[in-house]
């Protein structure tokens, strides 16, 4: 039986954050998909895709869900709902794999899920002065990339391609030689790249 995938979207979600994670969540791992929105309609991407979605927050299956994958929008700034930030808190509290990114780790902060365990954002500050339930400045990871406890998985939005890695482990552990495998071929194109994208500037 297939792995089931909740991804939370708002209104401007950052394309490039979902861009690396969701392929591989489905191509590579076979999970089946089901994106929610706040009120169950369509979303426009920050690059301007038009995004169909199957549910709202109230009907997503947040708990039941293998991975609940929060996607990073500048909505989430303003987005602050009471009902989906218990069955966030609940979800965590059972030891059930969630992941946010970028704004996404705000919903994950004003639960108040971020405050005892090990976590990155877009910066520390970004999560203290806007998550009235976040206390968790002693966890804070400044770090480049995601950052997992086995339960829950963060990253800054410039991170979108550890942050689908740490996902897929997070989801699949058993599947290790396969994450690793993706992780390989992600790192690659910047290695090879180097600090100053010479290879781009050169015929």
């Amino acid at each position: 039986m297939s792995k089931s995938v909740v991804v939370l979207l708002q209104p401007g979600v950052a394309d490039w954050e979902m861009g690396p994670v969701l392929p591989v969540l489905k191509a590579y791992f076979g999970a089946t998909i089901r994106t929610a929105s706040p009120d169950g309609r369509p979303v426009a991407s920050m690059g301007g895709v038009m995004l169909d979605v199957d549910t709202g927050y109230d009907t997503a299956d947040v708990q039941g869900a293998d991975l609940v994958v929060i996607i990073g929008s500048d909505a989430w700034m303003r987005f602050d709902d009471t009902a989906l930030s218990a069955r966030l808190k609940a979800r965590i509290g059972a030891g059930l794999g969630t992941a946010a990114i970028c704004a996404g780790t705000l919903a994950l902060a004003r639960a108040g899920a971020l405050n005892d365990r090990p976590h990155t954002s877009n910066s520390e500050p970004f999560l203290s002065e806007n998550a009235a339930a976040y206390d968790g400045t002693g966890q804070y990871r400044d770090v480049a990339h995601a950052v997992s406890d086995g339960v829950v998985v963060t990253a800054a939005g410039s991170a979108p391609a550890s942050f689908a890695v740490a996902c897929a482990a997070l989801l699949d552990p058993s599947k290790q030689a396969e994450v690793v495998g993706y992780w390989n071929m992600t790192r690659g194109e910047f290695e090879a790249l180097g600090t100053d994208l010479g290879p781009i500037w050169r015929a």
